[in-house]
Protein backbone atom coordinates (compact mmCIF):
# COMPACT_ATOMS: atom_id res chain seq x y z
CA UNK A 1 0.00 0.00 0.00
CA UNK A 2 1.38 3.40 -0.99
CA UNK A 3 2.34 5.76 1.81
CA UNK A 4 0.94 9.28 1.74
CA UNK A 5 3.08 12.26 0.82
CA UNK A 6 4.33 14.37 3.72
CA UNK A 7 5.30 18.03 4.03
CA UNK A 8 7.75 19.97 6.17
CA UNK A 9 6.90 23.44 7.50
CA UNK A 10 9.52 25.68 9.05
CA UNK A 11 8.59 28.92 10.80
CA UNK A 12 10.63 31.65 12.38
CA UNK A 13 10.93 35.11 13.84
CA UNK A 14 13.30 37.75 12.52
CA UNK A 15 16.90 37.52 13.68
CA UNK A 16 16.53 40.82 15.56
CA UNK A 17 13.33 39.78 17.35
CA UNK A 18 13.16 40.80 21.02
CA UNK A 19 11.09 37.69 21.77
CA UNK A 20 11.80 34.01 21.29
CA UNK A 21 9.13 31.61 20.05
CA UNK A 22 8.37 30.23 23.50
CA UNK A 23 7.60 33.75 24.70
CA UNK A 24 5.65 34.59 21.55
CA UNK A 25 3.51 31.45 21.68
CA UNK A 26 3.01 31.77 25.44
CA UNK A 27 2.15 28.07 25.92
CA UNK A 28 -0.37 28.06 23.03
CA UNK A 29 1.53 25.35 21.13
CA UNK A 30 -0.31 22.65 23.06
CA UNK A 31 -3.67 24.01 21.94
CA UNK A 32 -2.34 24.35 18.39
CA UNK A 33 -1.07 20.76 18.33
CA UNK A 34 -4.42 19.45 19.59
CA UNK A 35 -6.31 21.41 16.92
CA UNK A 36 -4.19 19.95 14.09
CA UNK A 37 -3.53 16.53 15.63
CA UNK A 38 -5.07 14.67 12.68
CA UNK A 39 -2.58 16.07 10.16
CA UNK A 40 0.54 16.55 12.29
CA UNK A 41 2.95 13.80 11.29
CA UNK A 42 5.41 14.66 14.08
CA UNK A 43 5.47 17.06 17.05
CA UNK A 44 6.25 20.75 16.77
CA UNK A 45 9.94 21.31 17.52
CA UNK A 46 11.31 24.70 18.60
CA UNK A 47 14.99 24.98 17.71
CA UNK A 48 17.64 25.74 20.31
CA UNK A 49 18.02 29.34 19.12
CA UNK A 50 14.41 29.98 20.14
CA UNK A 51 13.82 31.87 16.89
CA UNK A 52 12.68 29.07 14.59
CA UNK A 53 10.88 25.75 14.61
CA UNK A 54 9.59 22.95 12.39
CA UNK A 55 6.75 20.49 12.06
CA UNK A 56 5.71 17.74 9.64
CA UNK A 57 2.29 17.41 8.04
CA UNK A 58 0.56 14.44 6.46
CA UNK A 59 -1.35 16.43 3.82
CA UNK A 60 -0.99 19.68 1.94
CA UNK A 61 -4.46 21.23 1.83
CA UNK A 62 -4.33 22.65 5.35
CA UNK A 63 -0.69 23.80 5.23
CA UNK A 64 -1.67 27.47 5.00
CA UNK A 65 -4.23 27.02 7.78
CA UNK A 66 -1.40 25.70 9.95
CA UNK A 67 0.76 28.72 9.08
CA UNK A 68 -2.17 31.03 9.89
CA UNK A 69 -2.74 29.34 13.25
CA UNK A 70 0.95 29.68 14.12
CA UNK A 71 0.89 33.38 13.20
CA UNK A 72 -2.21 34.01 15.30
CA UNK A 73 -0.60 32.12 18.20
CA UNK A 74 2.56 34.24 17.92
CA UNK A 75 0.71 37.57 17.53
CA UNK A 76 1.88 40.34 17.54
CA UNK A 77 5.28 38.92 16.54
CA UNK A 78 5.55 38.39 12.75
CA UNK A 79 6.47 34.94 11.45
CA UNK A 80 7.95 33.69 8.21
CA UNK A 81 7.07 30.22 6.87
CA UNK A 82 8.69 27.78 4.46
CA UNK A 83 6.80 24.78 3.08
CA UNK A 84 8.58 21.85 1.42
CA UNK A 85 7.60 18.40 0.22
CA UNK A 86 9.08 15.25 1.68
CA UNK A 87 9.28 11.57 0.68
CA UNK A 88 6.80 9.19 2.36
CA UNK A 89 7.54 8.13 5.92
CA UNK A 90 9.71 5.13 6.56
CA UNK A 91 13.39 5.95 6.18
CA UNK A 92 15.41 6.00 9.40
CA UNK A 93 16.09 9.55 10.57
CA UNK A 94 13.94 10.99 7.82
CA UNK A 95 12.03 13.39 10.06
CA UNK A 96 15.25 15.25 10.83
CA UNK A 97 16.11 15.42 7.13
CA UNK A 98 12.67 16.88 6.34
CA UNK A 99 12.99 19.45 9.12
CA UNK A 100 16.45 20.47 7.90
CA UNK A 101 15.19 20.79 4.34
CA UNK A 102 12.45 23.17 5.49
CA UNK A 103 14.89 25.13 7.65
CA UNK A 104 17.30 25.49 4.73
CA UNK A 105 14.54 27.13 2.67
CA UNK A 106 13.53 29.34 5.62
CA UNK A 107 17.10 30.57 6.12
CA UNK A 108 17.32 31.63 2.48
CA UNK A 109 14.15 33.73 2.61
CA UNK A 110 14.51 37.46 2.17
CA UNK A 111 13.78 39.71 5.13
CA UNK A 112 10.35 40.83 3.92
CA UNK A 113 9.18 37.49 2.50
CA UNK A 114 6.33 35.82 4.38
CA UNK A 115 5.79 32.41 2.76
CA UNK A 116 8.09 30.35 0.59
CA UNK A 117 6.44 27.34 -1.08
CA UNK A 118 8.95 24.86 -2.49
CA UNK A 119 6.81 22.10 -4.02
CA UNK A 120 7.54 20.26 -7.30
CA UNK A 121 3.98 20.84 -8.56
CA UNK A 122 4.09 24.64 -8.07
CA UNK A 123 5.82 27.11 -10.39
CA UNK A 124 7.94 30.05 -9.26
CA UNK A 125 5.23 32.46 -10.44
CA UNK A 126 2.61 30.64 -8.40
CA UNK A 127 4.89 30.62 -5.36
CA UNK A 128 5.38 34.40 -5.73
CA UNK A 129 1.61 34.96 -5.83
CA UNK A 130 1.18 32.70 -2.79
CA UNK A 131 3.70 34.86 -0.92
CA UNK A 132 1.72 37.97 -1.87
CA UNK A 133 -1.49 36.46 -0.49
CA UNK A 134 0.32 35.39 2.69
CA UNK A 135 1.81 38.88 3.02
CA UNK A 136 -1.60 40.55 2.78
CA UNK A 137 -3.08 38.04 5.23
CA UNK A 138 -0.27 38.58 7.76
CA UNK A 139 -0.57 42.36 7.45
CA UNK A 140 -4.23 42.16 8.43
CA UNK A 141 -3.50 39.83 11.38
CA UNK A 142 -0.62 41.95 12.70
CA UNK A 143 -2.95 44.96 12.76
CA UNK A 144 -5.44 43.19 15.03
CA UNK A 145 -6.20 44.51 18.46
CA UNK A 146 -6.24 41.94 21.26
CA UNK A 147 -10.04 42.02 21.23
CA UNK A 148 -10.26 41.38 17.48
CA UNK A 149 -7.75 38.55 17.75
CA UNK A 150 -9.80 36.99 20.55
CA UNK A 151 -12.95 37.33 18.43
CA UNK A 152 -11.31 35.68 15.41
CA UNK A 153 -9.95 32.81 17.49
CA UNK A 154 -13.35 32.26 19.06
CA UNK A 155 -15.09 32.47 15.68
CA UNK A 156 -12.76 29.85 14.22
CA UNK A 157 -13.70 27.56 17.11
CA UNK A 158 -17.42 28.22 17.48
CA UNK A 159 -18.38 29.18 13.89
CA UNK A 160 -21.44 31.25 14.95
CA UNK A 161 -21.69 34.82 16.27
CA UNK A 162 -24.14 33.79 18.99
CA UNK A 163 -21.65 31.26 20.36
CA UNK A 164 -18.79 33.75 20.12
CA UNK A 165 -20.88 36.33 22.01
CA UNK A 166 -21.52 33.80 24.77
CA UNK A 167 -17.83 32.82 24.84
CA UNK A 168 -16.64 36.43 25.08
CA UNK A 169 -19.58 37.59 27.22
CA UNK A 170 -20.48 40.43 24.87
CA UNK A 171 -23.41 41.20 22.59
CA UNK A 172 -23.75 39.73 19.09
CA UNK A 173 -23.60 43.29 17.75
CA UNK A 174 -20.22 43.74 19.43
CA UNK A 175 -19.01 40.47 17.91
CA UNK A 176 -20.22 41.60 14.49
CA UNK A 177 -18.20 44.81 14.79
CA UNK A 178 -15.10 42.94 15.95
CA UNK A 179 -15.29 40.49 13.05
CA UNK A 180 -15.89 43.31 10.58
CA UNK A 181 -12.93 45.25 11.98
CA UNK A 182 -10.75 42.15 11.74
CA UNK A 183 -11.61 41.91 8.02
CA UNK A 184 -12.77 38.34 8.48
CA UNK A 185 -14.27 38.05 5.00
CA UNK A 186 -10.94 38.95 3.36
CA UNK A 187 -9.04 36.55 5.62
CA UNK A 188 -11.47 33.74 4.86
CA UNK A 189 -11.23 34.33 1.10
CA UNK A 190 -7.42 34.26 1.19
CA UNK A 191 -7.40 31.07 3.26
CA UNK A 192 -9.83 29.28 0.95
CA UNK A 193 -7.86 30.34 -2.12
CA UNK A 194 -4.71 28.86 -0.62
CA UNK A 195 -6.50 25.63 0.34
CA UNK A 196 -7.80 25.21 -3.20
CA UNK A 197 -4.36 25.90 -4.68
CA UNK A 198 -2.54 23.50 -2.36
CA UNK A 199 -5.17 20.81 -2.91
CA UNK A 200 -4.85 20.83 -6.70
CA UNK A 201 -1.35 19.77 -7.85
CA UNK A 202 -2.08 20.57 -11.49
CA UNK A 203 -3.64 23.97 -10.88
CA UNK A 204 -1.74 26.69 -12.73
CA UNK A 205 -3.36 29.84 -11.37
CA UNK A 206 -4.24 31.35 -8.00
CA UNK A 207 -6.41 34.10 -9.42
CA UNK A 208 -9.12 35.26 -9.43
CA UNK A 209 -9.57 35.18 -5.69
CA UNK A 210 -13.30 35.16 -5.06
CA UNK A 211 -14.83 36.74 -1.98
CA UNK A 212 -16.62 34.18 0.16
CA UNK A 213 -19.19 35.16 2.77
Amino acid sequence: MATAQRYGLAFGLGKKSKLDLNQAFNARIGEFSECFSEILGAPVVINSDGLSGTLILNESTACFDVAVALQEAAWPAPLQHALVSAPPAGAAGQDEAVREKAMKVLRKMKKYAVLRVDLPSKSEDEAAMANSIADLHRTIVLNFTETRLAAVRSYRKHKRQANVAADMQVSQQAVSQMILGARWRQLKAAEQTMRDWLKQPQRTMLWPMKSRS
